[in-house]
């Protein structure tokens, strides 16, 4: 995945600023972050609903400041490794698991410490850390809900994305 989401990566910078469809999906997943609510801590969530868990990892995600551009690459990092990987799955639903799941590793835990003395008077710290199951229905929403808006980024640049990949790192290893 590294060697496409840096391909990907630096085209969406270039990019950015002068391709339209480009800038309306960074737009709409600005908008998306920005609506996604309040955050929770990962040991909280139990016995929500998968729409409610699906937006408060949205919202982690813009706590943590993953930047838009970011959600972008993803998406076209994702659909260029299936395409060039001639045994991945062409289902569009895996794609979609693929990019939540990229994304849902970014700012998925909750991480706590706590200071305390010991028996001998030593300082001491204790930690928590906790992370979320990343559940299939929640991952299927999260990925539904920023594939939707770089669906025309996908379509118009993936083959570009694909050759800066080739041209800098080669073909995928499967092929060679």
């Amino acid at each position: 995945m590294k060697p496409y989401l840096a391909a990907a990566t630096s085209y969406v910078r270039l990019r950015a600023e002068s391709d339209r469809f480009i800038k309306a999906a960074l737009s709409a997943i600005v908008l998306l972050l920005e609506e996604a609510g309040p955050t929770e801590i990962a040991t909280r969530l139990r016995g929500m609903s998968a729409n409610r868990r699906a937006r408060i990892a949205l919202a982690r995600l813009r706590v943590a400041g993953i930047k838009p551009e970011r959600f972008v690459a993803i998406v076209l990092a994702v659909a260029a490794l299936i395409e060039e990987d001639p045994g991945s799955h062409r289902t569009k639903e895996f794609r979609t698991v693929q990019i939540a799941k990229s994304l849902h590793r970014l700012a998925s835990g909750t991480h706590k410490r706590w200071p305390f003395v010991d028996h001998q008077g030593r300082q001491r710290q204790t930690e928590l850390h906790a992370f979320p199951r990343s559940s299939g229905p929640v991952l299927r929403l999260i990925g539904r809900a920023v594939e939707q808006p770089c669906e025309w980024v996908v379509e118009k640049h993936l083959s570009a994305v694909l050759a800066l990949k080739v041209k800098r790192y080669g073909h995928h290893p499967v092929l060679q």
